[in-house]
């Protein structure tokens, strides 16, 4: 098979599809009209002489060949684009899709991400916040190219590395007058939604005391579950380096959970096998920014 008529555009096209999971979505992104879409797929289809798509509830899914092809349209896209810049003075250029935890985000995330739009102008970088989970799924599904998530990541389908670890406290109202963790044990719950990789933590040390795991309330921010809980509304688990940003105040009482529950490594992933120069700046600045707080706490 002859790769000269595999262009470029046409895998763009694809991997668009791919991602948005339909025709019209992809033509949006891509500022063309659905049929020139509709047709680029059907000339590829042909000349792999395969089905790359199947219809499902009005969206279209990946075939086991899709999925084949969007394993090598992103590493001959990505290709593309540092060829593209090597050529250009090595200047490291366009899209790239980060995702993070809410956590990461508010507390470890703006130093890095100043020092690296400082270093890499010409990249666009689109930050996605969501749940250690729903992170997860979209960089399996070509959503998005690397994240920063809870540990463990226990799958061989991504590489990783370490960006820091978090403390987590037990946080909750002052005026409840508790003294230890266990006396907040018939508390309500107030935690982020499924997927979270310290409402795990938290579901984990609750178990381990014996407590029965209650329906919770579910907060999509650390601002809204930090006010209710100095509220009195219920407790929470929250990273340190998250409480002492959000500036609560008096009103919020800490407690140290026990030594198993209470470090959690932040790691940042991708894809196995992927590689960008994009990339490579945000694992270079992970390291640096690492081993400078080492520094800074010896």
């Amino acid at each position: 098979m002859a790769l000269n008529n595999l262009d470029l555009d046409a895998l763009e096209i694809f991997r668009a599809v791919a991602v948005e999971g339909g025709v019209t979505k992809a033509a949006l992104q891509l500022n063309r009209v659905q049929s020139n879409i509709s047709t680029r797929i059907m000339q590829l289809e042909e000349r792999l002489n395969v089905t790359l798509f199947n219809r499902v509830n009005r969206r279209l899914e990946l075939t086991t060949e899709g999925q084949l092809l969007l394993v090598y349209a992103d590493q001959l896209l990505q290709l593309a684009e540092d060829t593209e810049a090597a050529f250009k003075g090595g200047v490291v250029q366009g899209l790239f899709r980060l995702g993070s935890m809410e956590s990461t985000a508010a507390a470890r995330l703006p130093e890095l991400l100043s020092l690296y739009h400082a270093q890499h102008p010409k990249v666009q970088l689109d930050l996605i916040t969501d749940t250690t989970s729903n992170l997860v799924e979209q960089i399996q599904n070509y959503e998005i190219e690397a994240a920063f998530v809870g540990a463990p990541i226990t799958s061989d389908e991504f590489e990783s590395m370490e960006a820091h670890q978090e403390k987590l406290l037990l946080i909750t109202a002052r005026g409840k007058g508790f003294t230890c963790p266990k006396d907040a044990l018939n508390e309500n719950l107030i935690t982020f939604r499924s997927g979270c990789a310290y409402r795990r933590v938290f579901e984990n040390w609750l178990a381990s005391e014996g407590a029965r795991t209650r329906n919770c309330m579910e907060m999509s921010s650390y601002h809204a579950l930090a006010a209710c809980v100095a509220a009195g509304t219920g407790i929470a688990i929250i990273p340190e380096s998250v409480l002492d940003v959000l500036l609560i105040g008096p009103s919020i009482q800490r407690f140290e959970l026990p030594k198993e529950f209470a470090t959690v490594k932040t790691l940042l992933i991708w894809r196995k096998g992927y590689q960008s120069s994009k990339l490579d700046g945000i694992k270079t600045l992970v390291t640096s920014l690492a081993i400078r707080h080492q520094a800074e706490i010896a």
